[in-house]
C-alpha cells in the first residue's frame, strides 16, 4: 500500500530521503541495492504527497540538487560525524570563470579527474575547492604540506595503548575512506616521499597499498576527490625564487592532474565583494583599496615587494578603516599597522605606504 509521506528512512543510518538509492550509492556503497532490501526489507523509495511532487523534477527532490557555475550537482547526504566538515557557504563569494572547468572535472568526468590549481598567495585557490564544497554539503580535509609534514601523518602509523599496538590511519586513507575531499594545500613544498605517495592514487581506480600495515590495500569511497594547490609549478615555475623551499615537479606527476592556473579577482568584481562584505563600505572606497592591493601583487611579481596582498587581508583592512572611519583620510594608514605593516618587512612597508599615498591621497 503506497504511504503519503515525503520520506523513508534508512534503516543503516536513520538517513530520511523521498528516494534511497542515490544515499545508498554514496553513503554506503559497500551494501548493494539488493542486499539492503533483502536483510532491511520495506521500500526504498516512497510515493510523495503531490504537493511535494510538486517540487520533485525527474524523482529527485528539489533540495537535493544545486547550482554551480552553471552545472547542477547533486547534494552529498553526508554522515552526521562528518558534518563538521562541510564548509560554511560564503554568499559573498565570487567564481571565477574556470569553475566550470573544476566543477566538471571533479563531479561529471567518470572517472573523476583530481585537480590542482596553481595561482600566487591570496588568489582563492584554497576556497574555490572549499565553495565549491559548501554548497554540495560535502565534508572537506584540509592539509598544509609543509616540511614537517611526515609520511606517518600522511598514510598512518602504528600505535601503542595498554601493551597493545593498534594501526592510525593518516590523512589520505581516512579521507578515501569516509568520502572527503582532501586539499593539499602546497604541494610545491611537500616532501618527495608523501609525492610518491599520491602518485599510486592519482590513477583512476587505483587504491592505496598501506605497506606499513601488511600491504592492505585501501579502495577510494566514490565520493573521494584528490585536490590541490601550489604557487610555483607548470606555468609559474618562473617564480619560484619568490617561493623559497618549493620542490621541482616533473612533467609525469603533473600530466595526472587537471591544472588550472588561478587568476587574482578582476578589479570590479573584487570591489564588490568588499562592498558586499563589509557593512558601510561605500564602491568608490573598494575600488580605491582594490587599485592598492594590485600595485602590490605587481611589484611582487617583479621582485620589488616580497609579499603580495590576498583578498582576505584586502576584507580585513576594509573593515579596520570602516572601524577608524572618524580619522577620514587617516583611516587607510590606521588600519594598515595592523593589518599590513606589522607582519611584513620595513622596506615592504614603506613601499605599500607609497601606494597608498599615491593611490589614495593623491600624493607622489
Amino acid at each position: 500500500m503506497s504511504r503519503l509521506v515525503a520520506h523513508v528512512t534508512c534503516a543503516l543510518c536513520g538517513h530520511k530521503a523521498g528516494n534511497l538509492v542515490p544515499h545508498l550509492e554514496s553513503d554506503h556503497s559497500d551494501v548493494s541495492l539488493e542486499s539492503y532490501m533483502e536483510q532491511n526489507g520495506g521500500d526504498i523509495s516512497c510515493v510523495i504527497h503531490p504537493a511535494v511532487l510538486a517540487k520533485t523534477e525527474g524523482g529527485v527532490m528539489a533540495s537535493e540538487k544545486v547550482m554551480v557555475a552553471g552545472v547542477e550537482l547533486r547534494r552529498r547526504n553526508c554522515a552526521a560525524d562528518l558534518k563538521n566538515l562541510v564548509p560554511k557557504v560564503d554568499e559573498n563569494y565570487f567564481f571565477q570563470e574556470l569553475t566550470e572547468d573544476v566543477v566538471m572535472d571533479l563531479e561529471v568526468e567518470n572517472p573523476a579527474r583530481p585537480v590542482m590549481l596553481i595561482g600566487h598567495t591570496g588568489t582563492g585557490k584554497t576556497s574555490l575547492f572549499q565553495q565549491i564544497a559548501a554548497r554540495m554539503k560535502q565534508p572537506l580535509l584540509r592539509v598544509n604540506l609543509n616540511h614537517q609534514t611526515t609520511i606517518s601523518d600522511f598514510v598512518g602509523m602504528w600505535g601503542v595503548k595498554a601493551g597493545e599496538t593498534y594501526w592510525i590511519d593518516g590523512v589520505l586513507p581516512y579521507a578515501m575512506k569516509k568520502g572527503l575531499w582532501l586539499v593539499l594545500d602546497e604541494i610545491d613544498f611537500a616532501d618527495p616521499a608523501i609525492l610518491s605517495v599520491i602518485n599510486g592514487v592519482l590513477e583512476p581506480g587505483e587504491g592505496l597499498c598501506l605497506k606499513e600495515k601488511g600491504s592492505e590495500v585501501v579502495e577510494a569511497h566514490p565520493n573521494f576527490r584528490l585536490c590541490a594547490t601550489a604557487n610555483a609549478v607548470g606555468a609559474l615555475a618562473e617564480y619560484r625564487a619568490l617561493y623559497q623551499g618549493t620542490n621541482i615537479m616533473n612533467e609525469a606527476f603533473l600530466n595526472r592532474w587537471e591544472c588550472y592556473v588561478v587568476p587574482y579577482m578582476p578589479e570590479d568584481a573584487e570591489a564588490k565583494v568588499l562592498e558586499k562584505s563589509i557593512p558601510m563600505m561605500p564602491m568608490t572606497v573598494s575600488k580605491e583599496l582594490v587599485k592598492v592591493a594590485n600595485a602590490v601583487r605587481k611589484a611582487f611579481e617583479e621582485e620589488t615587494v616580497r609579499c603580495t596582498f590576498s583578498t582576505r587581508m584586502l576584507l580585513d583592512w576594509g573593515r579596520k578603516i570602516i572601524r577608524h572611519r572618524k580619522h577620514r583620510e587617516q583611516a587607510p594608514f590606521k588600519a594598515a599597522e595592523s593589518v599590513i605593516f606589522s607582519k611584513i618587512a620595513r622596506e615592504d612597508a614603506m613601499a605599500i605606504k607609497g601606494f597608498m599615498q599615491r593611490i589614495l591621497l593623491g600624493r607622489d
